[in-house]
């Protein structure tokens, strides 16, 4: 721990220094004010002429893009009206309705970019490649993420949200030597951040005291949201859902290894965690009472910049524990929602809302979405948020350090058309096995079983053709640099 502490000091430093002089920064020099490529963006809005548009977003998100859309009005003469304000995990449904009634209303969609094959596949959303090119707009994104937003080749979405998840270990509690020496007494080694999932379900066991309001493990088991923690397991395990000739491929060793690290983290999990979601689980993190665990990114710039946070600098961050159940050491995180924009094909005012789009992504306005000073919901996407000195102040130098590594590392859930249908099956067994109302077994045979019937309702061959997109936006790396 002392060498991880070493190394931190190290990054803050030179964090710092990369952000008043490195690359990153002579490249985006003068990012605080309007650039050239906001200056082509307007002008593209201004030929387009005029519009009042219509969204479909949560107002927790569009209150950090407000400001630049009142600005863009002012600008360009494009703005919001108005929106429907409903949550991104409500979005993806109705996106399909409109998707099913080809509505030219809703000229924008705040959603999870996980739907993008489903959407496109519907013939919903409009490739946005060509206003790219129109503007010199670039996707500067980290490693593979570009692919997140790619579908059979076209461009369908900008991001605003990264939401990749990282491993959290209280520093405070770690660095004691009283803790490391029962720690090393007890497991016969020295208590590290953790490597594999196993010495991080060893950390939560030793500091797993719920008579002393402290969780050994904080992460959501809830239907809904409790299945993104499984596939972190069942990736770095190996596994991939579906063969090339998409035939589920969960109820496998690697699947089973992953229900089994799942499962076991119930012992060192607080019991209500099946019918809690962030609000209940990211107070425990920022209260002080959990000692560890994988939670989305937007949880390290809670404890380091909310007032309300008992815990800022008591964190180490890195990157999710990895598996060797493969045979090499493999780490897979994910992102899940992956917050972006598309845009409506059938609006009329689609050429308009593609601009705005694209003004919300320059690197510039995407730092004031993600830095607002009370307001979050927004985290870090862009490759020059990583070394930017307001980010970085946010959320700090090491966090910083663990979310851009974690982007080598991040997966996305079942990226293929019917994301949500295959997502809800695997959700809903994976949930009843946790509570005990079935086997880990069962779980995994009952959602092949409905897999398959999901494939023949959605047609084999058009899902071949989505495994490309799938795993182009797979990892290529298993230990990020």
């Amino acid at each position: 721990m002392k060498k991880a502490r070493l190394s931190r000091r190290s990054f803050l430093k030179g964090a710092m220094a990369t952000a008043v002089t490195g690359p990153w920064v002579l490249r985006f020099r003068g990012v605080a004010e309007a650039g050239p490529l906001e200056d082509r963006i307007i002008a593209a809005a201004k030929k387009a002429g005029p519009a009042d548009l219509n969204g479909m977003i949560w107002s927790l998100y569009y209150r950090n893009m407000k400001r630049l859309s009142d600005e863009f009005k002012e600008k360009a003469g494009v703005g919001v009206k108005d929106i429907q304000d409903l949550s991104i995990f409500v979005i993806p449904q109705r996106a399909m309705a409109e998707a099913v009634s080809r509505s030219p209303k809703i000229d924008f969609f705040h959603i999870d970019s996980n739907m993008i094959p489903s959407l496109a596949s519907a013939g919903l959303i409009e490739p946005l490649d060509g206003y790219m090119a129109e503007v010199g707009y670039k996707l500067e994104m980290l490693a593979n993420f570009p692919s997140f937003m790619k579908y059979k080749g076209k461009t369908y979405g900008i991001p605003t949200d990264g939401n990749v998840h990282i491993q959290y270990v209280r520093k405070d509690l770690a660095e004691n030597p009283e803790e490391q020496k029962k720690f090393s007494d007890k497991y016969g080694k020295p208590l590290a951040f953790p490597k594999t999932w196993e010495d991080s379900l060893q950390i939560a066991e030793h500091f797993h005291r719920p008579d002393k309001n402290l969780l050994g493990y904080a992460g959501l088991r809830n239907r809904a949201n409790g299945v993104t923690w499984w596939y972190m397991n069942f990736y770095s395990a190996g596994g991939f859902p579906f063969n090339d000739d998409l035939e589920p491929t969960i109820n496998t060793p690697a699947g089973e290894y992953a229900m089994d690290i799942y499962l076991r983290h119930k012992k060192v999990s607080h019991p209500e965690a099946p019918n809690w979601g962030t609000p209940q689980m990211i107070p425990q993190f920022t209260q002080g009472n959990a000692a560890t665990g994988q939670y989305w990114d937007g949880t390290a710039r809670q404890i380091e910049s909310d007032p309300k946070s008992k815990v800022k600098g008591k964190f180490l961050y890195g990157i999710v524990p990895g598996s060797t159940f493969s045979g090499k050491l493999v780490h897979r995180s994910i992102s899940s929602p992956l917050a972006a924009v598309l845009v409506n094909r059938y609006s009329p005012r689609k050429r308009q809302a593609a601009l705005m789009t694209l003004y919300w992504g320059t690197l510039s306005n995407s730092i004031e979405i993600v830095t607002h000073p009370t307001w979050v919901f927004h985290d870090p996407w862009h490759a020059g948020h990583m070394t930017h000195p307001k980010v970085i102040e946010r959320y700090s130098a090491p966090a910083m350090d663990a979310i851009a590594k974690s982007m080598q590392i991040t997966t996305p859930p079942i990226y293929l058309t019917g994301h949500i249908e295959f997502q809800d099956v695997l959700g809903k067994h994976i949930a009843e096995a946790y509570i005990g109302q079935i086997t880990a077994k069962q779980a995994l045979t009952q959602t092949e079983a409905a897999w398959r019937k999901l494939i023949a309702q959605i047609g084999k061959a058009r899902l071949k053709e989505d495994l490309v997109s799938y795993k182009a936006a797979m990892p290529t790396v298993d230990l990020p640099s």
